[in-house]
């Protein structure tokens, strides 16, 4: 029985080329090594390349550039050791690229959702719909845009939550970190106030804030008072907003209600709360 199972192996090792296996390992360490160089170099060419750009918006661009690069790169690389490691055993790797083509194509009828998820993914790549770093609003999810490929946009919530799309289910882009921002500002005072002077106080407030050496920086323009915009039940409402770089938005915002709430106490100026008055009627005199 010894005889017999030594007689196999050595009848199957002769049709082994061991040359070939250690080629083809060979290969598989070398593609391992080159896949890790390809990626950290390219991290390092847009690393640099993002050091170098002010504009937080290029950034924005570079840095989902660069994703997409890194995604598309791993993708050839893997493809050319594949069909050559394949070809070391004399496999036809024509005859398989012209098979995928054909199995591509009937995926293409029966898997259309891939179809749409890159399609849709390159239109909001080119577009600039959505960046790496933005603050955005899509479908019913809200968070920062994490990463960005051409299938899937992966959003983190605030609280930390993290929300997977398909690009093809993507309907509704909200923006909120494109270019500029703008927090809105709905200022209420009691009824008795002079709103004139609320105003003023508020230009005042905006023209600190802009020429604030923490916070100017992030503030583009002049404090914008749209006027009287609303008559509550307790206060009269002032509305106003201050336009921003984008995701700085929310520290100025807080930044400016903290300014109104220390100014409006200096000033007299009240800032009312719902409240609810009570008559009680007089009971009836009985003769």
């Amino acid at each position: 029985m010894q005889q017999i199972l030594q007689d196999m192996i050595a009848k199957h090792a002769e049709k082994i080329d061991f040359f070939l296996i250690g080629k083809s390992i060979l290969e598989i360490i070398i593609f391992f090594f080159v896949l890790k160089f390809v990626n950290k170099g390219l991290h390092i060419f847009f690393d640099k390349v993002i050091d170098r750009i002010s504009d937080n918006e290029m950034k924005k661009n570079y840095q989902t550039l660069r994703q997409l690069g890194i995604y598309v790169i791993d993708a050839i690389v893997i493809l050319f050791f594949v069909t050559n490691i394949l070809g070391n055993f004399g496999i036809d790797t024509k005859a398989i690229l012209a098979t995928a083509g054909v199995l591509g194509v009937a995926v293409g009828f029966g898997g259309k959702k891939i179809v749409e998820d890159i399609f849709t993914g390159l239109s909001i790549i080119l577009t600039g719909q959505l960046r790496v770093g933005d603050y955005v609003t899509v479908n019913s999810s809200t968070g920062t845009v994490e990463k960005l490929t051409l299938t899937m946009c992966v959003i983190r919530a605030y609280n930390g939550d993290v929300h997977y799309l398909r690009n093809g289910q993507i309907d509704t882009v909200i923006n909120q970190t494109k270019d500029f921002s703008f927090p809105l500002f709905n200022v209420g005072v009691a009824y008795k106030t002079n709103i004139n002077h609320v105003m003023q106080v508020l230009k005042d407030l905006g023209r600190e804030l802009k020429e604030s050496e923490e916070y100017g920086k992030y503030v583009l323009s002049d404090i914008e008072i749209c006027g009287l915009n609303e008559f509550q039940d307790s206060a009269i409402v002032v509305l106003c907003r201050i336009k921003t770089t984008p995701q700085e938005q929310w520290k100025i915002k807080r930044r400016f209600n903290q300014m109104i709430k220390e100014r409006f106490e200096q000033e007299g100026i009240e800032i009312p709360f719902p409240q609810v008055v009570v008559n009680k009627p007089q009971e009836e005199k009985t003769v």
